[in-house]
């Protein structure tokens, strides 16, 4: 294996992720930013009003796109080639980067799901994307609020993740100085 920065972390050409690979990145960060300030700028408006239906609604789609991104982010990530990771200044580091992410993955996949549950198990209409999708349970108030507050679990943890995920970004980028970040930024391949 090559040394990608010739023994110095801040030097020497860190191969990019490909185009593809970084536009669902940043599609994925802004839809979920865009979800987040959704859910959290419901409260401002009046129970029953069209507004907050509306913020509601938007919230669902954003987190069906987000859904489908992601299935097409684990699809590339598993048929295409992906930089060289830098090496870990240890194991632990190496293991939290890693739970982290794979974390990340996993609620960007659980969320809309959950989400989805929460209005199938309610018995509202579901509309995906414009399409309607069949209501095929109706659990009752109880279950509907049961799985909404797994899924409001999950949007905290997220919210703490992509907090951690961005912290470890600037630090790779600004401690370490190490290249991580610009391997994962538009038109630097």
């Amino acid at each position: 294996m090559t040394d990608l920065n010739n023994g110095n972390p801040g030097t020497g050409p860190l191969p990019p992720y490909d185009g593809l690979a970084i536009s669902l990145h940043w599609l994925s960060a802004v839809l979920v930013l865009g979800a987040i300030v959704l859910v959290e700028s419901k409260a401002w408006f009046p129970k029953g009003s069209a507004l907050r239906d509306a913020v509601k609604l938007w919230h669902f789609q954003i987190g069906a796109v987000v859904f489908l991104a992601t299935l097409l982010r684990v699809l590339w990530l598993v048929v295409s080639r992906k930089p060289v990771p830098l090496p870990a200044r240890s194991r632990r580091e190496r293991y939290l980067g890693n739970v982290v992410h794979g974390l990340l993955y996993l609620l960007l996949l659980v969320l809309p799901l959950s989400g989805g549950m929460v209005l199938i198990a309610a018995g509202k209409p579901v509309n995906l994307l414009g399409m309607p999708l069949p209501v095929w349970a109706d659990g009752g108030r109880d279950l509907a609020r049961g799985i909404k507050t797994v899924h409001e679990f999950f949007g905290s943890l997220m919210i703490v993740l992509v907090a951690l995920h961005v912290g470890a970004a600037l630090w790779h980028h600004h401690v370490r100085r190490d290249r991580v970040l610009q391997g994962m930024l538009p038109g630097r391949q």
